[in-house]
């Protein structure tokens, strides 16, 4: 009976298929016949092997069947919602394959279109996965892979020399970022810098105060080669100044001085050129180790700041569980600023630090920046072999290492008198020759006041700046956002910068090389061969 069903259905779904292609017309008549002819011969066909079905191992095939398939279409779902909706976790130690903030923020804001004319073909991978991370916040980034050996033309417009240079256009402007090859491909410190100074509209300076004993700009222990460095690769043009060999500070825009742990006093010349510095609009970083005396009481005292000369400890224990010792104070606490927005919770590291105070003073505002925990104090023996806390003697925590300070314009209003008919009987009681004298009394000298652009940035430390502190956790971004506050940059800018990839790389002498190389081929097989050996010989 099934058998003749199938026939029959086979017949009509003909039928259909020649009427169809007589009309010349695939209208609904014929595809209703195509339809029901196959539904009757399937129909038959199921019923003239309903045996078959009905066996135990077809259940088992069609479910095996429907499994697979259905395995099938959840691995290409998956796929697909992969592809269409990309999500990527970076589990490397400097996030190398996430954009920093500073980069977001920087191709976020372009205000016109950037290309990054990349001299390379065929591109590479790994430059061509950076680039679209960078293109993924922001219309205005693009990116080209150029065959020096045929684009001739954008060779001579840039002029590349060697194969791999990287360049950048914006607007008007070209800028060379760096030679790209297989072993260094483009580094996205180098470039989110350059893409930083392309858009500058102007050039700052930072001078580093030296002729007192303060520490070196160049690659020695304890110097500030690394930070100047870094700040040149934020654009700046940094350079050392000397009192000695100079007459004064340059009264240059955004300009900034760093007077860094200076060991002998600065003299009274020098001090008073630091005032009119500040009163001229200019801005000032202080990085104060308790030790220091720069003699800048003067200065401070203007602008409300007091030194303690205390060193902070940190009993919390959390320094010493990352390898420092009790006198260095771990920050993960920081004030609302535009140089400590963008830390949240991160770590910043002061060794031998002491607490910086500011008094309210009127026309200056202060915000504290850094925060010690509630187990810190500032200790004022730290010669005995055992520090424990004296409430006597030594200041409990929670301590600030650090403020920003800048002068805001204050409104004066001219007193009135309620009665304008009421005159003042002592001005009428005094003489012509008692004004005169008044007049000629000398009055006592005051130093110059900072002018309402002057800033200033304290802090009770100078080792976090230093070479090896300044690549460890956010020291270099509090060191480099605070230059940046103080040279007025946008406050977009100011943001976790990129790191560089850490050199995990050994190396190894000839001899070395070789013992790894025999282990590898002679002694690992041996020992194979040996527990092959003694395993035979057991089941034997």
């Amino acid at each position: 009976m099934g058998k003749y069903l199938s026939l029959f259905g086979f017949a009509i779904v003909i039928v259909g298929i020649v009427a169809g292609y007589v009309a010349n017309e695939w209208i609904p008549i014929p595809l209703g016949i195509i339809v029901g002819g196959g539904v009757i011969f399937i129909g038959g066909l199921l019923f003239a092997t309903r045996g078959f079905w009905q066996q135990r191992s077809t259940g088992m095939g069609i479910n095996a069947l429907v499994a697979t398939i259905a395995l099938i279409t959840i691995i290409g779902l998956l796929n697909f919602l992969g592809v269409r909706y990309g999500k990527t976790i970076d589990l490397t130690e400097n996030n190398l394959y996430t954009l920093a903030p500073q980069s977001k923020q920087l191709v976020e804001n372009l205000e016109k279109p950037l290309t990054v004319w990349v001299f390379q073909s065929p591109p590479s991978s790994e430059n061509e996965r950076l680039l679209k991370n960078y293109q993924k916040y922001s219309e205005n980034f693009k990116f080209k892979f150029v065959d020096p050996q045929t684009n001739i033309g954008k060779v001579q417009e840039f002029g590349v020399e060697s194969y791999g240079e990287v360049y950048l256009e914006y607007g008007t402007k070209n800028q060379f970022v760096q030679q790209a090859n297989e072993v260094e491909p483009i580094s996205e410190v180098r470039l989110t810098s350059a893409i930083k100074n392309i858009q500058r509209d102007r050039v700052s300076f930072v001078y580093f105060l030296q002729g007192h004993g303060e520490p070196s700009l160049e690659e020695t222990q304890g110097g500030f080669s690394q930070a100047v460095a870094s700040l040149q690769q934020q654009g700046y043009q940094v350079q050392p100044f000397n009192f000695a060999e100079e007459n004064s500070l340059p009264r240059l825009a955004d300009t900034v001085l760093v007077i860094a742990s200076p060991q002998q006093e600065l003299f009274p010349g020098e001090i008073e050129a630091i005032e009119n510095y500040l009163a001229e609009g200019g801005s000032l970083l202080l990085l104060l180790d308790p030790e220091s005396n720069p003699g800048l009481e003067s200065v401070l005292d203007t602008w409300g700041i007091n030194l303690d000369n205390r060193v902070i400890v940190d009993a919390s224990g959390q320094g010493q569980v990352l390898g420092f010792n009790i006198a260095t104070a771990l920050v993960t606490r920081y004030g609302d600023h535009p140089i400590t927005n963008p830390f949240s919770n991160g770590i910043t590291v002061y060794p031998l630090a002491r607490p910086v105070d500011v008094v309210e003073k009127e026309g200056v505002e202060a915000t504290p920046l850094a925060y010690t925990n509630e187990a810190s104090w500032a200790e004022s023996d730290t010669t005995t072999e055992q520090v424990q806390y004296n409430p006597e003697r030594d200041r409990a925590g929670p301590l600030v290492l650090g403020f920003a300070l800048n002068q805001v314009e204050i409104s004066t209003k001219s007193t009135q008198k309620n009665n304008p008919n009421e005159t003042d009987s002592t001005s009428e009681e005094t003489t012509p020759e008692e004004k005169s004298g008044e007049e000629n009394e000398t009055k006592p000298e005051t130093s110059p006041q900072p002018n309402v652009d002057s800033r200033v940035v304290i802090f009770g430390d100078s080792d976090f700046a230093r070479n090896g502190l300044f690549i460890q956790q956010l020291n270099g971004d509090m060191f480099l956002n605070s230059i940046d506050w103080l040279a007025n940059v946008e406050e977009t800018s100011l943001a976790l910068r990129p790191k560089e990839e850490t050199n995990r790389r050994i190396n190894l002498t000839p001899e070395q090389a070789a013992i790894l190389s025999r282990t590898a081929i002679g002694i690992v097989p041996l020992f194979g061969l040996i527990l092959a050996i003694i395993s035979w010989l057991r089941r034997r």
